[in-house]
């Protein structure tokens, strides 16, 4: 194998995102339309020009649920990683998408690399964990193919670092 693949899927619709609950690392389930998004992933990797090797997921049960649930098509080793764990978001976890909204999360944590306002994980502080965690995987597993399944948070910072993208300033 001359290069590898690396395959992010961000975790199925949860009954906190169905509230517009703002969850970090607070758990919530996936409802039926995740559950149906994750049959319906693993389905098409079935189809899927690249072949896997391993599934790498957070220990989150809406993401290793997930995996589960795709992995019923793929037959895959699953691998729980906790590098890859949602964005703790301290005193703002269980919060609505509005009020997220309305205490400027977005805005300040695009400004500030390092901002904890809310008690929580600096954008940095996940960058550099899940950074870390995909350096770790592609070491241990050179010649593989890899699926991470994880959370938008996580993902986003972990393309980021594979890019070699820096932390954005406004």
């Amino acid at each position: 194998m001359s290069e590898q693949h690396l395959l992010f899927i961000r975790h199925g619709e949860t009954v906190a995102n169905e509230q517009q609950l703002a969850y970090g690392v607070t758990e919530s389930p996936l409802n039926e339309k995740g559950i149906a998004q994750a049959q319906a992933a693993g389905q098409r990797l079935m189809s899927w020009p690249t072949q896997y090797h391993r599934i790498l997921s957070s220990p989150l049960e809406r993401a290793r649920h997930t995996a589960e649930l795709i992995n019923l098509e793929l037959k895959l080793e699953i691998i729980i990683d906790p590098g890859l764990i949602e964005c703790d978001l301290g005193n703002w976890e269980g919060i609505t998408y509005q009020q997220m909204h309305d205490f400027g999360y977005a805005r300040h944590s695009i400004k500030d690399d390092a901002f904890t306002g809310h008690g929580g994980e600096s954008p940095e502080a996940v960058y550099d964990r899940v950074n870390a965690t995909l350096e770790r995987a592609r070491a241990h597993y050179p010649k593989q193919n890899l699926i991470f399944v994880s959370h938008g948070s996580a993902i986003a910072h972990g393309l980021a670092a594979i890019l070699q993208l820096s932390l954005i300033h406004i």
